[in-house]
């Protein structure tokens, strides 16, 4: 039974009111539980005939025609919209069937970058044969992989990204900058620019590396003796400023020294961050074109790549530091820049704005200083203790330079991984005449503590149990005095709680 034959035999029978009409589109749970259906239903089946034509599947030939078949299945089901909506959506894991099949067999037959140009050329077909925009964006978005992979290069002395992308780039602007003709070839380029444009703003964010807790392909190891003699680093800074030139030529009322001063800075943050450049240009051009979706994209873009200058391992912590500390004093100067005199009223709301910063920031200065008095008072009335360190990874540099610290009682205590809500466990220590910690067993209902015997409690730390903390934070360059490391020393309260202090040599001598 068709739906207007539905609604009326509905109507007949009064479950509905008279008039109504047939909705639009199919729902989207609809939608998903069918597609989820066909999915379940297609791996087996692909599983299947993976197992039974396998001989086939070995010769080239016979490969190639299996995903020629299997793309050309697929096409014929998201092409025509008659189809039913389980066979529908039996089309899209029939399409990467039949991309995977094609692929396998090109990394055999060419180079890998041959391989990666000609499945980007087949992505680019691919998308011209279907009528569905989101498809059509896909298939994009897989081809500016592709073509990534086909442009990089190490002139810059590592697999640069940037350079690359800003070419991709500049393929997604003609794309949506050429007058194509109306129709197919108008949603072709819409779409594809699209997929392109996602391509290159995820590949410049994993290439910066870890942001904000988050971990990346790798941070950018850029020569910076190499690329100031040949003049390398330059080159993003046209782009930087190019940036800035193309919002400043479309809206009249960016053209003013308070924006020029912006694209400036822009441009300097980007020499050591050249991602950062190429997603401004690419911000704009999405603004540009009014496709605010893209614009905001690439500004998480940019947010994550600023986040990644922290990482970056070929700067000192303190160059960093001055460098963010410097830049930010420069937007400070540049946000006080006087503007345009406005005649508009000031809300009385504004006038609380410093009063209510001034109180934040004390706000903010008494906790931390109540923090640092406590720590202060455990430091000084403490009993001094030291427990064994056994041996873990002597050194990682990722919030600067600091030494992983792992304790041998940890392994005798045997406690099970914390779980949300668990209170802390208390091990009970046995403290020789040099003031060494030795494990007892679990504090519980036991014994009572003998004279020699102090409680030690433990910290949850990246879902197991640790002594306080599982880092030792040093200077930068002091990798070397840190090695000898033995013992870590601990103040000690009576009710378990403790402090890191210092680390301790073989013979607890101080380090």
């Amino acid at each position: 039974m068709k739906g207007p034959e539905l609604l009326r035999a509905a109507e007949a029978q009064g479950l509905i009111e008279p008039g109504q009409a047939w909705p639009a589109g199919r729902p989207w749970p609809v939608l998903l539980m069918t597609a989820l259906g066909a999915w379940l239903a297609a791996i087996p089946l692909l599983g299947a005939a993976g197992a039974l034509f396998g001989a086939v599947f070995e010769r080239s030939v016979g490969l190639y025609g299996v995903g020629a078949a299997a793309l050309a299945l697929a096409v014929w089901l998201l092409k025509d919209r008659g189809q039913p909506l389980f066979v529908e959506q039996l089309g899209l894991p029939t399409l990467l069937a039949g991309l995977l099949c094609i692929g396998v067999r090109l990394t055999k037959d060419l180079p890998d970058r041959g391989a990666a140009f000609v499945m980007a050329l087949l992505c680019l077909a691919l998308a011209w044969g279907f009528g569905r925009a989101w498809l059509r964006m896909l298939l994009g978005a897989a081809a500016g992989g592709l073509l990534l992979a086909v442009l990089q290069w190490d002139g810059f002395g590592r697999s640069s990204v940037w350079p690359s992308a800003l070419l991709l780039l500049g393929g997604v602007a003609a794309l949506w900058w050429l007058r194509w003709p109306q129709g197919r070839a108008a949603a072709w380029s819409d779409a594809l620019g699209c997929g392109l444009f996602c391509a290159l703003v995820v590949a410049l964010a994993l290439d910066a590396g870890m942001s904000w807790m988050l971990a990346g392909l790798g941070p950018v190891a850029w020569n910076w003796a190499w690329m100031w003699r040949e003049g390398a680093a330059l080159a993003v800074l046209p782009v930087a400023l190019g940036a800035a030139s193309l919002l400043a030529w479309r809206w009249p009322a960016l053209r003013s020294p308070r924006w020029a001063a912006c694209a400036l800075l822009l441009a300097l943050a980007s020499l050591p961050l050249p991602g950062l450049a190429v997603l401004a240009l690419a911000a704009a051009l999405a603004a540009l074109q009014q496709r605010a979706r893209l614009a905001v994209a690439a500004g998480l873009g940019m947010l994550w790549v600023l986040g990644s200058f922290y990482y970056r391992m070929d700067w000192t912590l303190q160059g960093k530091a001055i460098g963010l500390i410097a830049l930010a004093g420069l937007l400070a100067a540049v946000a006080r820049w006087p503007g345009r005199a406005s005649t508009a009223p000031v809300a009385p709301a504004a006038h609380s704005l410093p009063i209510g910063l001034a109180l934040a920031a004390l706000a903010g200065l008494l906790l931390v200083n109540i923090g640092i008095v406590q720590k202060e008072r455990l430091i000084a009335s403490g009993e001094p203790l030291f427990v064994e360190l056994a041996p873990v990874d002597p050194r990682s540099l990722m919030q600067g330079d600091f030494m992983r610290l792992n304790y041998s009682l940890l392994a005798q205590a045997g406690e099970p991984a914390p779980r949300p809500g668990a209170e802390r466990p208390l091990l009970v220590l046995r403290r020789d005449a040099r003031g060494v910690g030795r494990f007892v067993r679990v504090f519980g209902a036991g014994p009572a503590l003998a004279a020699d015997e102090r409680l030690l409690e433990l910290s949850p730390k990246d879902g197991r149990w640790t002594v306080v903390s599982d880092a030792w934070f040093f200077k930068e360059g002091e990798g070397q005095r840190w090695q000898g490391a033995r013992y870590a020393e601990l103040r000690l309260q009576p009710d378990g709680r403790a402090l890191l202090v210092g680390l301790r040599g073989a013979e607890l001598q101080p380090l």
